[in-house]
């Protein structure tokens, strides 16, 4: 049986150095890279005025999203079942 090599440095020189031709962004924040004011005061509880988060609103909305996804995950419980078969599948202690 053949296997493909998947390994992506394979043909690479060892010395060749990679420069992307472009700076790597993230998309989630704005182009400076840096949260405004406003909503690190909102993240951290502090009252903010609508109009102050008005103005960096993907900002806000990936947090929110953030935050959504965050309490759904704590509400979340391995079933009980589940939880009997990986105890079943442990080894019994000597």
């Amino acid at each position: 049986m053949m296997h493909d090599n998947l390994d992506p440095r394979d043909g690479l020189e060892p010395t060749a150095s990679r420069t992307p031709t472009e700076p790597m962004a993230d998309q989630e924040l704005a182009p400076t890279g840096r949260i405004s004011d406003a909503v690190q005061a909102w993240l951290d509880g502090e009252p903010v005025s609508e109009a102050a988060l008005g103005a960096a609103p993907r900002d806000v909305a990936f947090w929110k999203k953030v935050e959504a996804e965050t309490t759904a995950r704590r509400r979340m419980a391995t079933p009980p079942y589940v939880q009997a078969q990986i105890l079943d599948k442990l080894p019994e202690k000597k």
